[in-house]
């Protein structure tokens, strides 16, 4: 198992972000939406987006460590892959990393059925 979370696996670039917000398929939840955009490499990117709403850099600097340790051990292996962007939501800096790894392999589970990746593939056709 690779533990870390290298620099290429980020979304780092401002121009990265707005793509995926402009061009991505939304899959909501409660503690966060996912924003997915296939990226045409053989592995996914992450970008985490937390605003200050959330609360203090304490807080959100939490909600980022939940979500990209969650990103770490749920990656699919294998697939197209994707960039996405998760949208924090007010709930999940208060949540356990049970409740985040749940959340988040839903909405991996919806974006692997075909969901959101077929309606972001013609996205980026046009």
């Amino acid at each position: 198992m690779v533990l870390g979370f290298a620099r290429e696996r980020r979304l780092r670039v401002r121009g990265d972000f707005d793509r995926v917000f402009r061009r991505g398929q939304r899959l909501g939840g409660r503690l966060f939406t996912v924003i997915a955009l296939p990226n045409g490499r053989p592995d996914h990117r992450l970008g985490i987006a937390a605003s200050r709403k959330l609360g203090g850099a304490v807080v959100r600097n939490r909600a980022r460590r939940l979500v990209r340790e969650s990103f770490r051990r749920l990656e699919p292996a294998g697939g197209e892959g994707f960039d996405l962007v998760i949208v924090a939501g007010m709930d999940l800096a208060g949540c356990t990393q049970v409740e985040v790894d749940r959340e988040f392999r839903e909405r991996l589970r919806r974006l692997n059925r075909g969901g959101g990746a077929r309606r972001s593939a013609a996205a980026t056709a046009g």
